[in-house]
């Protein structure tokens, strides 16, 4: 299992589902976020209205900031070729 450090936030590569990233440099909104969607993962969570436990469903997502879009830009690359590399130690 590897994990990385994206500004702060540890993620586990093969929790990822998807690394996506805005096409458009000084457009709003926040074009200097890389998004990260998690796989989806499922819980109980105890309702104390019903007093019972629940099956929750989470789809996690992170939002990385970066200074400017060209920087966004090059830290999804690289993000990528990390995760492609850590998907084919997997295999």
């Amino acid at each position: 299992m590897k994990i990385i450090n994206l500004n702060g936030n540890a993620v586990v590569l093969a929790d990822i589902k998807s690394i996506s990233i805005s096409g458009y440099f000084n457009v709003e909104p926040q074009t200097n976020q890389v998004k990260i969607e998690l796989k989806t993962r499922r819980e109980y969570i105890y309702n104390p209205n019903t007093e019972d436990w629940e099956l929750e469903t989470f789809n996690d997502i992170l939002l990385v900031n970066y200074p400017n879009g060209q920087t966004a830009d090059d830290n999804y690359w690289e993000m990528m070729q990390i995760w492609e590399d850590a998907m084919e130690e997997m295999e």
